[in-house]
């Protein structure tokens, strides 16, 4: 039937026909037949004693009608293995489109179909309109992680036959890769029959997809670019979707975004900002502040926190609530935290040996940086290498770090326990935790959140929170720092709650390298 199909399509005759069919062929077989014939009739009549020699004539004509024969034959076997070779090439071509344009596990269209039919309709009419919808479905990462990459793959497929029964006919839904897929909206559609279409991909996965007597709850974010409002071609539209699905994602997941120029800025300044912390320690640009932390009651200082700091040459100040969380995600936080590390402990030994008095310094850890599975031995080796004694060293964590790896962050948190090194637990309230964590970290230090602090006398029941989460450490031993404190009735409220330790800019903020020689030296005084 395939070979029928493709002879009918590339109007290729079946090769027996190439030979039958040439006249040529067949004069030439008959001329030899006829000089053979009248070269042995010639033979028999003149056949004399001296004239042996004319034996020549029919043997000669018999080889040469031999010979074409087999020419013949050896044609024709060459004409078929070529025609059997072009159905084979053609037979291929199907299956390198099939490869090429289409996906192998859903067998949608991939990105380079996308991206050329967007290309080709926007060669024949410049002013088309389209819509691009970018798709994603949410925390896919981890469905592969729990329930296998088999799951998951089936997830897609049975994800992608449900976005295919409700596409529409001129519509192009295709996956780009991994739990990525678009649907390319051929027509010009105003937003709300656009968002009523969106409506249905969003809703068609309300339903949840049963596995092997398991139930997967799968939701998708969606970015939408419009040519030519968001590119001029079908690159560019494709990047401003996926980054108006980026910030469906930032926004909440399970939601539609429509690109906007400001995204791109966005991201453009992203770019630089990571672009920038790759060289940002080797070009000294990171440097560091330290808040001090006092005494509750005497208002004795207690130690410092270490607070990192970028200047960013062409931008200026990047503030660490911009940079750390993109440090996390790339990674590089592993680096920039050593270098904080080493930095900060070297700084307080040269101090300690200058002023002979010895503090507390804080630092905060990030999570990346301890599941890192060079970060205890990381630690040993910079205490080893600046001398500093490992029990004037707070390490300060954060809820998140909990959530995520629960035991293995308990594990990391008694190894440094065991070095001497004193844990806290920081920004306590703004996460996920809740008063039961507490009995199952050996933390030595809570630090109460400044949203907190900032509704002291504001709110009773914030006042009731404080007051709880304050007794409720102490009974286990705990010691507590109130975050951000501001205002004299806040510090008079912690201190009648029993607080060990404040800190916030009603007593100092932040300071820089030569204001900390002074509190040393105000110590040394004292």
């Amino acid at each position: 039937m395939i070979r029928k199909y493709i002879e009918k399509q590339n109007n290729i005759p079946k090769s027996p026909n190439l030979i039958i069919n040439k006249p040529i062929l067949w004069i030439g077989h008959f001329v030899c037949f006829f000089i053979l014939i009248i070269s042995s009739v010639s033979y028999a009549l003149l056949y004399k004693e001296e004239h042996k020699w004319l034996f020549i004539i029919p043997a000669s004509s018999l080889i040469i009608f031999l010979i074409s024969v087999w020419y013949m034959k050896m044609l024709k076997k060459q004409i078929n293995d070529i025609h059997n070779y072009s159905i084979w090439c053609k037979d291929n071509e199907k299956i390198l489109h099939q490869l090429l344009y289409y996906d192998n596990l859903t067998g949608l269209p991939n990105r380079k179909m996308l991206l050329d039919e967007m290309n080709r309709m926007i060669e024949e009419d410049k002013n088309i309109k389209f819509y691009l919808i970018y798709f994603d479905i949410d925390d896919f990462k981890r469905i592969n992680e729990t329930a296998g990459y088999f799951v998951g793959d089936e997830i897609l497929r049975q994800v992608s036959c449900r976005w295919n029964s409700i596409t529409r006919d001129k519509d192009l839904l295709g996956r780009l890769s991994g739990d990525e897929f678009s649907l390319l909206i051929k027509g010009d559609l105003d937003r709300d029959r656009l968002l009523e279409y969106l409506e249905k991909f969003r809703g068609i996965l309300s339903e949840p997809i049963s596995l092997f007597g398991k139930d997967y709850l799968i939701s998708a974010s969606f970015g939408i670019a419009e040519y030519p409002c968001d590119g001029k071609d079908g690159v560019e539209i494709l990047k401003s979707a996926d980054i108006a699905m980026s910030m469906a994602k930032k926004s909440g997941k399970n939601f539609i975004q429509f690109y906007t120029y400001e995204m791109q800025l966005e991201i453009l300044k992203r770019l630089q900002i990571e672009n920038g912390l790759l060289y940002s320690v080797k070009n000294n640009e990171l440097y560091m502040v330290y808040q001090p932390m006092y005494h509750c009651e005497t208002k004795a200082l207690r130690g410092f926190e270490a607070l990192a700091r970028w200047k960013y040459p062409g931008i200026g100040f990047v503030g660490p609530s911009q940079f750390i969380p993109i440090a996390e995600e790339t990674g590089i936080i592993v680096d920039i935290g050593k270098w904080i590390i080493h930095e900060v402990l070297t700084k307080f030994m040269e101090l300690q040996r200058r002023y002979q008095f010895s503090t507390i310094v804080s630092i905060n850890i990030s999570v990346v940086q301890m599941i890192d599975s060079s970060f205890v031995s990381m630690i040993k080796d910079v205490i080893k290498e600046t001398g500093f004694d490992s029990k004037y060293l707070e390490l300060e964590i954060t809820e998140s770090v909990l959530i995520s790896y629960p035991e293995q962050i308990i594990d990391i948190i008694k190894q440094l326990r065991a070095l001497g090194i004193r844990v806290a637990l920081d920004d306590f309230g703004t996460g996920y935790a809740s008063l039961s964590y507490l009995q199952m970290l050996p933390i030595n230090v809570l630090k109460i959140d400044k949203s907190f602090i900032d509704k002291i006398n504001i709110e009773d029941s914030m006042n009731q929170i404080v007051e709880h989460i304050i007794n409720l450490a102490h009974r286990l031993g705990i010691e507590v720092v109130a975050e951000g404190v501001e205002k004299e009735e806040q510090l008079n409220f912690l201190l009648q709650h029993g607080c060990d330790y404040i800190q916030g800019h009603l007593l100092s903020a932040p300071l820089e390298d030569e204001l900390i020689i002074n509190q040393f030296l105000s110590l040394q005084n004292n």
